[in-house]
């Protein structure tokens, strides 16, 4: 029975729940193009709070939360460019990407897997990505991962430059800063 007792209080007192600020955000778009590879940049991204859990080393997400990409902000230095890669990806009909992130689990090697729902131009998909979780600071932690996500899935025109489309295929690379209230 004290055993019991020992191993409830450990496990109720061991895990806490903290509310959480996305002190820097930062996402990159990468294309290849037989020509020239692109790389597109948003800094301003609209994030909900995620409620993450820390027990031990390890973290979890509590609830879900949403990403809004916005279209305008999204710049790869070539105004011209963005502006198609804007009418390709929904503007001014769907002026956001959407990222719903359903659930974050402690993976292989100190590697989490990142699950959620990818909304670009109307259409959703499932996505599962692997993320790298550190420490930074007592209350601080750095996300830094990548996806590829694919303009065919999507139902997106691939871009083209000098009539040759770029390859079907998007990384996006990521990197928040999560401060721990």
């Amino acid at each position: 029975m004290k055993k019991t007792i020992v191993c409830f209080v450990f496990l109720f007192f061991g895990v806490s729940v903290f509310a959480a600020e996305v002190t820097k955000k930062n996402i990159e778009f990468y294309v290849e193009h037989t020509t020239k590879n692109v790389t597109g940049i948003c800094n301003e991204i609209q994030m909900g709070q995620p409620n993450i859990q820390v027990s031990g080393n390890g973290y979890a997400l509590k609830s879900p939360f949403e990403i809004k990409i916005p279209l305008l902000k999204i710049s790869s230095g070539d105004t011209n460019r963005d502006s198609h890669i804007q009418e390709i990806l929904g503007y001014p009909d769907t002026p956001n990407i959407l990222v719903k992130i359903e659930s974050v689990q402690l993976g292989k090697d100190q590697t989490y897997l990142v699950k959620g729902k990818l909304t670009i131009h109307g259409n959703t998909k499932d996505f599962v990505t692997e993320a790298i979780v550190k420490p930074e600071g007592s209350n601080s932690l750095q996300v830094d991962g990548s996806v590829v996500v694919k303009f065919s899935e999507f139902e997106l025109e691939n871009p083209s430059l000098l009539f040759m489309k770029a390859k079907d295929e998007i990384r996006v690379k990521y990197l928040f800063q999560i401060q721990l209230k």
